[in-house]
């Protein structure tokens, strides 16, 4: 292993939370050569995180859309072999996706999924702003670099969530799931049916500060959408039903 890649796994060893981990792994991304990453990961006894520096313009029409993930059919695929998936591989079988996604410069990419114990994973997309033969020879001299990559953040993520959960106080953890008062207001206007303008503008907060918050909200119940956050918000008593 060079002295680059010792470098920046170091540094995903070192991150202490969830925001020095992201401030890591933007890094090596651009080292890696590629513009765009999405980080999820799925941690049974604890819970789900995502990461990622997608395009705010893409955020917002993904929210609109009441899906947090366009690429999820990607990461479902990847579940299901131990190689990684190749987006030029999938382009006839998930046209509309792909060309939905070019739109706002995700152009090209790979997603890498890893599996640890007891139900836990983590996968990662990394995504190019640009296609063409250049860009997917890129993308092949370094899957190695990926999956290495995508393995270091499951277990730095993992141990930074187990943390976490033991340094909450308990009573508070079981009544909230950790959301704060601020969380429970856009995730109860959420519910309704508002907007993420329409909730900035009641509470009063910007919009990106109320995407802020739901996607918060998303991690901490284990929700893969906002629709999916609402319900399980209902079911455990965390907001009112209708």
């Amino acid at each position: 292993m060079d002295l680059q890649r010792v470098v920046w796994l170091k540094g995903i060893l070192a991150a202490a939370s969830l925001p020095s981990l992201r401030e890591s792994v933007e890094d090596i991304i651009e080292q890696l050569g590629f513009q765009y990453y999405l980080y999820r990961g799925h941690f049974p006894q604890s819970s789900a995180i995502s990461l990622d520096n997608y395009p705010e313009s893409w955020r917002r029409h993904c929210l609109k859309q009441g899906i947090d993930d366009k690429f999820e059919p990607l990461r479902r695929r990847a579940q299901k072999q131990t190689t990684p998936v190749l987006w030029r591989e999938l382009g006839q079988r998930h046209q509309a996706m792909f060309a939905e996604a070019r739109a706002f410069g995700l152009v090209t990419g790979v997603t890498q999924l890893v599996h640890g114990p007891d139900g836990q994973w983590s996968s990662v997309n990394f995504i190019k702003s640009r296609g063409g033969r250049s860009a997917e020879n890129q993308i092949l001299a370094v899957l190695p670099d990926c999956q290495l990559l995508t393995c270091y953040m499951h277990d730095a993520a993992r141990r930074i969530l187990k943390h976490k959960s033991t340094a909450l106080p308990k009573t508070g953890l079981s009544r909230t799931w950790g959301l704060s008062a601020r969380e429970r207001e856009c995730l109860m206007l959420a519910a309704t049916g508002k907007t993420t303008s329409e909730i900035s503008e009641v509470l009063p907060i910007s919009e990106r500060t109320v995407v802020y918050h739901l996607s918060n909200v998303r991690q901490k119940l284990g929700a893969t959408n906002s629709r999916h956050a609402i319900s399980k918000a209902i079911s455990l008593g965390l907001i009112a039903a209708g």
